[in-house]
């Protein structure tokens, strides 16, 4: 049974909030704050797996400040006046703290490992088109507490790798060998304020995004530029330790995140 804390000064959310059917779910009733401060001395005080909060204007400052900085692994789900719309969120909550603490006798991974597993099969995903329903995917990245702007725009590689279908027949599980390859090796993830997110999506095809942080202000020249020269040297140390070729077949700009859902308007 996981324990959630609900940190509002809206009274509408917090009679909500205990109605929900919060056994069947698999949560205990949640601790409930009414302000930043009583929210904060709970959660250096009591065991908490994950909060949601709603404050009117900047009353919420000083616990979204004290998550980012001294709680960056908690999971964090959306507060919502729509009690339907909360249960879906409290659902998804539950499924994701499921697998984070599920018990893989050959996985010996703690929270933050399995948190970095969950975020590269949800990037994998994403850029490979397959997410459907964007928010849903969106709430998941907040839960992981996946630190990338899902608003602003992202540069985006295709990269073609003629030696591909030789290297696949040459390893065992070659695509998903290759991805965490590339992903934990070389591109990195969180590099000079920008993540780069890794999909090997064919033999030859693959896609890397570089997408800014969310929060952070920066320049989008100077963005691209850093993520080009990263791009270079990335791929010129694939040559070097992997003996691979690695080709930019095309790249460029997109609007953001949104725009690798297959619903997103042409």
């Amino acid at each position: 049974m996981y324990k959630l804390l609900l940190a509002t000064d809206q009274k509408d959310i917090r009679d909500a909030f205990e109605s929900y059917p919060w056994r069947e779910m698999g949560f205990h009733l949640p601790l409930i704050a009414s302000t930043s401060e009583e929210a904060i001395d709970l959660l250096n005080s009591r065991a908490i797996d994950a909060v949601g909060y709603h404050f009117e204007k900047k009353n919420g400052v000083a616990l979204s400040h004290f998550l980012h900085y001294d709680r960056p692994s908690m999971a964090i789900f959306a507060v919502t006046h729509d009690k339907n719309k909360q249960l879906v969120v409290l659902r998804e909550l539950a499924e994701m703290m499921r697998r984070l603490h599920s018990d893989y006798a050959d996985e010996p991974y703690d929270d933050e490992a399995m948190r970095t597993f969950m975020r590269d099969e949800l990037t994998h995903s994403l850029l490979a088109g397959h997410i459907e329903d964007f928010a849903m995917a969106e709430r998941q990245f907040k839960l992981l507490r996946s630190h990338i702007s899902f608003t602003r725009p992202c540069m985006v590689y295709e990269l073609d790798m003629p030696q591909g279908e030789v290297y696949m027949t040459m390893h065992h599980n070659g695509l998903e060998r290759l991805e965490r390859a590339l992903r934990n090796n070389f591109f990195g993830r969180y590099i000079d304020r920008i993540y780069f997110a890794v999909a090997v999506l064919t033999p030859r095809h693959i896609r890397v995004a570089a997408i800014p942080k969310g929060g952070e202000s920066q320049d989008m020249e100077d963005f691209i530029s850093r993520a080009n020269l990263h791009m270079v040297d990335s791929i010129e140390r694939i040559k070097e330790y992997l003996d691979l070729d690695i080709n930019v077949d095309k790249c460029g700009m997109i609007q953001s995140l949104k725009a690798f859902s297959p619903n997103y308007p042409e």
